[in-house]
């Protein structure tokens, strides 16, 4: 039987997380002879390796001498893969008996769909009391990118059919081989960790692909939500609005990079207003972003010789000219901005996988 799918568990010190969602992803409706999984171990050193080959000894096991973050990690476990698409997966997560073949069938259902990821559902969304049974949900979520850049999560409403978006999330995402072997490479090494999904679906757009979500794929993500001020915090903060600066000038052109720059400048501090905080701690988010974004475009534009090599790649390869990110940006590629969920971005509260 033909390998349709490969999928790519990658952990890092998370093997509370991996008996659930190892037991989730080989406990599909799909024949269990049509997808691989792998279970990439980054470094770990709390036991997840020897759990997984003790308890699924089905699930290829790659231990890395270290941790080499989400976007290296992942690619080196890309390099093990057979199937004809690729699913990356979080270690935190628990997935529904038909995610992988309603991922699969999401993607198939037009020849330009090139990457999508699931219908994620968080701790905060009342459809997450459904994990234990990993129940149906009869509504959409999508994160997608907001007019200032950074990402928002959004209610859809009903479950649907795939329906287009810029950004891709990492905690569970599939993309098509052909497109990577286009592409060169799945995620930016050099971005370690966060929005180097962001990047991959820009690059996606850029040679003239969609990305979409899959409502019908269903995904628990049991990630905590942390709030806290802390130099850990800021360092991470400014690495996330590093990427994100880095991300559209891989894509873009110089004329259409600096209006996205000022965008994502003046916008980032006003992602305070995303976490449910109370007022006065929305004020102080908010004034510490700013030097947070400064520093952060500070570290972009020290980068930017860098990353020169890249953006030339992209650009020379685009199946796609003019203003096309500013403008898919400012328009939500067809999602209403103003279905926004009132829940934490995951700027400041999401714990890196790897």
């Amino acid at each position: 039987m033909e390998l349709l799918a490969s999928v790519i568990v990658l952990g890092y010190n998370g093997r509370e997380f991996l008996e659930d969602c190892l037991s989730s992803v080989l406990d599909q409706d799909s024949p269990s002879a049509q997808y691989e999984v792998l279970y990439v171990d980054n470094g770990s050193r709390d036991g997840s390796a020897a759990l997984v080959k003790e308890r699924f000894p089905q699930v290829q096991v790659l231990e890395l001498d270290r941790n080499h973050g989400y976007a290296e990690g992942n690619n080196i476990g890309f390099r093990l893969t057979r199937g004809e698409f690729i699913v990356f997966l979080n270690q935190d997560t628990a997935v529904h008996r038909s995610w992988l073949r309603e991922l699969i069938e999401g993607i198939r259902s037009a020849p330009d769909i090139m990457a999508g990821h699931a219908n994620i559902i968080h701790p905060w969304y009342p459809e997450y009391s459904g994990l234990d049974q990993r129940a149906d949900v009869s509504v959409a979520y999508t994160p997608e990118l907001t007019r200032l850049g950074y990402v928002r999560y959004l209610r859809l409403g009903p479950v649907g059919p795939p329906t287009d978006v810029l950004f891709l999330s990492g905690a569970s995402l599939i993309v098509r081989r052909q497109v990577i072997d286009e592409l060169g490479y799945v995620f930016d090494p050099g971005f370690f960790f966060y929005a180097e999904d962001m990047d991959l679906g820009l690059r996606i757009r850029a040679f003239g692909y969609r990305c979409v979500v899959v409502p019908q794929a269903i995904v628990y993500h049991k990630h905590s939500l942390k709030t806290n001020l802390s130099i850990a915090t800021v360092v991470k903060t400014v690495r996330i609005i590093r990427n994100r600066y880095l991300a559209f000038y891989k894509v873009m052109a110089w004329w259409e990079f600096v209006p996205m720059a000022a965008l994502l400048t003046i916008g980032s501090p006003f992602n305070a207003l995303e976490f449910g905080l109370k007022p006065w701690q929305r004020l102080l988010y908010g004034l510490a972003l700013v030097p947070t974004t400064l520093a952060a475009l500070a570290v972009a534009l020290w980068n930017f010789p860098r990353y020169a090599h890249k953006r030339r790649d992209v650009r020379a390869r685009s199946g796609v000219r003019g203003a096309w990110c500013l403008r898919a940006v400012w328009r939500g590629v067809g999602l209403s901005l103003s279905n926004k969920d009132d829940s934490p971005d995951k700027e400041l509260s999401e714990e890196p996988t790897g």
